[in-house]
């Protein structure tokens, strides 16, 4: 079907897939002779960073950050931080760009903050749609204004802004705020200051990680979630399956589009789902949190796919509705007494970083030899 487009190394290769033991979320490392490639970095700063160094790893070539949970994007954090490690490339939710281009041009006041939290309340108790588009809109696109297009390129040449920002005295005394705000987001000691800490919390992770991306001098790359199954041909051999990459970034009507905007980002789940391909052949699927079911073909050879929100059962159809035979499930994160899931226990090929019942915690290795992954360490799970 794609042939040439997604053909990315020589035969005879080494290539290996890693589940990083990163305790709460993802981190997958793929690595071949020339190149490493991380998709997501768990929810720590510091044991993404500890990990790598403790491979050898500096530079990463490529990095891929499906959404915008704090267990799949806070180690790019700690990354780009550091001094001792460089990524070339990098690839972010194109909502992000979105949302920054709002922030660029205007700020964040009360009156954003005010309804971001009285909206994030008013989801846990009402369909999401209906709290988000109760004033005339209809979907997403009314959020926004036709006529006002900007960029992509306009808009990156603008990203100094970030980097400039989160250097500012200002910003440090707005990261003091979020601190407190997360004090008592943990302690539960107060509805509206939780709400409003974890959208904050939200904003800053964003800023944070293009801010510091830009210092770094990555290249930035934006996907843009679509409907449906777009399935679209990247490079370095990854596939976008419910994505496409941005060209072009709209303006919000006003306030309030952006705050209900940015709600939605935190309740829909849109997370990046990627197949990376050897030659003709899909061999990885990064589900990432997304119930995405799309596919560029039944995988009808030996494929590797990672378990779709840590086997949580919200994400069940995804493992009735995968066409494939020779499949090898692969979940990460810590243990839980909710994960994974009846549908990921009913697969015959798993693996689990931590299952629930085992005081074993080591990263996955499969190594892919002879057109097969040959499994090399780690556990058969045992939930």
């Amino acid at each position: 079907m794609f042939g040439k487009g997604v053909k990315i190394k020589k035969e005879n290769m080494s290539l290996k897939f890693t589940a990083l033991e990163v305790g709460s979320g993802d981190a997958f490392l793929l690595e071949d002779e020339n190149r490493k490639i991380l998709f997501d970095s768990g929810g720590s700063k510091n044991k993404i960073v500890a990990l790598l160094r403790k491979k050898g790893i500096t530079k990463i070539d490529l990095a891929i950050c499906s959404h915008n949970d704090v267990d799949h994007a806070n180690g790019f954090i700690g990354l780009l931080e550091s001094v001792d490690y460089d990524i070339d490339e990098i690839w972010l939710p194109g909502t992000w760009a979105t949302i920054l281009k709002y922030v660029r041009d205007n700020g964040i006041f009360p009156e954003e903050i005010e309804w971001i939290v009285n909206t994030t309340k008013d989801l846990k108790e009402k369909n999401c749609n209906d709290v988000i588009f109760r004033d005339g809109e209809d979907s997403v696109s009314d959020l926004f204004d036709k006529e006002s297009i900007e960029s992509i390129e306009d808009f990156d040449d603008g990203l100094s802004y970030f980097s400039e920002l989160i250097d500012s005295d200002l910003y440090d005394s707005m990261n003091r705020r979020y601190l407190h705000y997360e004090y008592y987001y943990r302690l539960r000691q107060n509805d509206e200051m939780r709400c409003e800490c974890l959208s904050l919390l939200k904003l800053d992770r964003i800023i944070k990680i293009c801010g510091l991306a830009y210092q770094k001098g990555s290249k930035i790359r934006w996907f843009e979630p679509v409907k449906g199954c777009p399935i679209n041909i990247v490079d370095r051999g990854f596939v976008a399956l419910n994505s496409h990459e941005m060209c072009r970034i709209q303006k919000f009507k006003n306030a309030q589009s952006f705050a209900k905007f940015f709600t939605l980002t935190i309740e829909n789940e849109c997370s990046l789902v990627f197949e990376y391909w050897e030659k003709d052949t899909p061999i990885i699927r990064f589900s990432a949190d997304s119930d995405c079911t799309c596919q560029s073909k039944p995988y009808t050879n030996n494929i590797i796919i990672t378990a779709p929100h840590h086997g949580s059962d919200a994400n069940a159809i995804v493992y009735t509705t995968i066409q494939g035979k020779d499949i090898i499930w692969v979940r990460s994160d810590r243990k839980s007494s909710k994960r994974p899931c009846a549908d990921f226990k009913n697969q015959l090929n798993r693996y689990c970083l931590a299952c629930r019942n085992g005081n074993f915690k080591s990263e996955i290795q499969f190594e892919f030899q002879g057109n097969k992954w040959q499994h090399k360490s780690g556990n058969n799970c045992t939930c």
